[in-house]
């Protein structure tokens, strides 16, 4: 961010101090980005109030140096992953709130400091830690962690038809909110019906070759070996970064279930294609051979209780993908460039999501806490370190996105 106007105050007698009015960019708004993982109406409704409040924090930060933060904040909603990644590329908002797969799509080319020119990460998220994850393994999920893990989390949630229990009881059940992670994963999810009619027990499944069949039979029926055609049973997102919603559930679908190129390529275009994640979530609870995919358990975010809890009711867990690192509030390196202003900002998030009466706001994304540099580390330091593990993990996730460019 540049210093844009000193305003001198009164002189001589009076003999007051210079004043710095820090400004971004060129324009009177200071904006910031969502991206429509949930619906966009539900986000900017819940979000709004940020506005003032941030707009105060950094007010009141600027002071304290004897400056001025005279921006307006303004934040909008994106139409997608993608217009919101390239908005912000392009210097056109300051902040976005975005997965990696979207951020490392457009931060543009690395420089020598092992940043990268276009776009700059403010702060890594934390989330509350799933129970049922502890002890997966670091590295690729394997067809037995797939399968043990996803039995595992279904044993956690089996909660009977007559059971009379309400949607803060079930997340007591798969939640620790005494741990936090850095991480998540997407999970694949099918409707019980389909199961049933297809004669598959997922609790009963025990080798790889069987969880493998069991998954080709679920997913697309009409083919045998290599063979690309037929029915097919799937969901994936819209958008073609996101991170949960298509790119690691297609890894998902080759490492794990075992599809060919031509088969991933094949399914990604027959499935359906999820708008947001609690539609989503209605979708496969509705729907006798649906399919959701999303971040951990996406049938929490459908907002009326009595739909929250029969999509966890009708529903099962058939898979996990890798671990995905959490996704962040990155800004445009055109129009937030000063270090001052950078801190104040990554000071007056910490201090936001920390005050209670903000949690629903940072509820939207499921955000439990912010993650900045250390005290020994400067700002380039730290966002090159993260951006050296975003690029080491996406390699995978680009040759996904490879795969289904064109498509």
């Amino acid at each position: 961010m540049k210093k844009l106007l000193a305003i001198v105050g009164a002189i001589g007698l009076t003999g007051t101090a210079a004043t710095t009015v820090v400004s971004c960019g060129t324009t009177d708004t200071f904006d910031i980005i969502f991206i429509p993982s949930n619906n966009a109406t539900e986000v900017i409704n819940t979000v709004k109030p940020l506005e003032g409040k941030l707009q105060a924090e950094m007010k009141a930060r600027a002071e304290e140096r004897g400056e001025k933060f005279t921006k307006k904040v303004k934040i909008s909603t994106s139409t997608s992953y993608e217009a919101a990644g390239s908005t912000l590329a392009a210097g056109k908002a300051d902040l976005a709130f975005l997965p990696v797969g979207t951020y490392n799509k457009n931060k543009g080319t690395l420089k020598e400091d092992g940043t990268y020119d276009k776009l700059g990460i403010l702060l890594e998220s934390s989330r509350d830690a799933y129970k049922v994850e502890a002890g997966m393994p670091d590295g690729s999920i394997t067809q037995s962690d797939s399968l043990k893990y996803a039995k595992n989390y279904n044993a956690l949630l089996n909660i009977s038809e007559e059971e009379n229990i309400t949607k803060e009881q079930i997340r007591e059940k798969y939640l620790d909110t005494k741990e936090k992670s850095t991480y998540y994963r997407s999970y694949v999810y099918v409707n019980n019906k389909l199961l049933e009619n297809s004669k598959i027990d997922m609790s009963k499944i025990s080798g790889d070759d069987e969880y493998q069949d069991a998954l080709r039979k679920l997913i697309l029926p009409d083919a045998s070996g290599n063979e690309a055609k037929g029915n097919v049973n799937f969901s994936v997102s819209k958008s073609k970064t996101s991170s949960a919603g298509t790119i690691y559930p297609l890894m998902w679908l080759k490492n794990v279930a075992g599809f060919n190129d031509e088969q991933v390529k094949y399914i990604y275009t027959k499935s359906n294609k999820q708008v947001d994640y609690p539609s989503a979530a209605q979708y496969v609870s509705n729907t006798s051979n649906g399919f959701a995919v999303g971040f951990s358990d996406i049938r929490y975010e459908i907002k009326d209780e009595a739909d929250s809890i029969k999509a966890f009711k009708n529903t099962s867990v058939i898979g996990m993908s890798d671990k995905i690192i959490n996704d962040g509030i990155m800004y445009s390196r055109k129009r937030v460039n000063d270090d001052k202003v950078i801190k104040d900002l990554r000071d007056s998030f910490k201090d936001l999501i920390s005050k209670e009466e903000n949690k629903e706001i940072f509820n939207v994304y499921n955000h439990a806490d912010y993650i900045g540099p250390k005290e020994e580390q400067t700002s380039i330091e730290w966002e090159a370190a993260l951006d050296k593990e975003i690029t080491i993990t996406s390699v995978e996730a680009e040759k996904i996105e490879t795969l289904i460019k064109d498509l």
